[in-house]
């Protein structure tokens, strides 16, 4: 039962914080679109190393066996999407910035790994390791943005 109150109970609270933030959003897009494919990407990996595991049984849709849709799909390219929007200027608060947000989630993660059946750590992956993870793809997703949008901006210059 805990199980699917954290899996809906996430889901609404990132589509809430999507639709209170939504204004502006649109420019933020192709960042939630390349965090779903890279978290789909490290899914992938770590089912390959059996560094992690989701129980299908208590997945939000069956149809994907060693993915979890919920995260990757809805809530990790919303959260995404928020980063970048709010992430400071400068470098030194945007270390802040990553280490406040990589910190509040992995004091949602930690329970849930150890308290449910939602996630398993395996194979000598410890929580330490998903931090140094999520603390590297904030950067990875703003290097992703400033570099789409000069791309962009560049393009536009051509044709105008």
């Amino acid at each position: 039962m805990i199980e699917y109150l954290i899996q809906y109970g996430s889901i609404f609270i990132a589509v809430a914080i999507l639709f209170l933030t939504r204004k502006g959003m649109k420019k933020y897009v192709p960042v939630a679109l390349f965090a779903s494919l890279y978290a789909n990407l490290w899914c992938y990996i770590a089912i390959y190393f059996n560094l992690w595991h989701y129980n299908h049984q208590w997945k939000l849709f069956s149809l994907v066996d060693d993915i979890s849709i919920v995260v990757n799909m809805i809530v990790v390219p919303i959260m995404a999407m928020i980063w970048v929007r709010y992430c400071p200027l400068r470098f030194r608060e945007q270390l802040w910035w990553a280490f406040i947000w990589t910190t509040v989630l992995m004091l949602v993660e930690l329970p849930i790994e150890r308290f449910t059946r939602l996630l398993d750590y395996r194979n000598g992956y410890r929580w330490y390791h998903s931090y140094i993870l999520w603390f590297a793809s904030w950067f990875i997703w703003l290097v992703f943005y400033l570099w789409f949008n000069d791309w962009k901006r560049d393009m536009d210059s051509l044709f105008t």
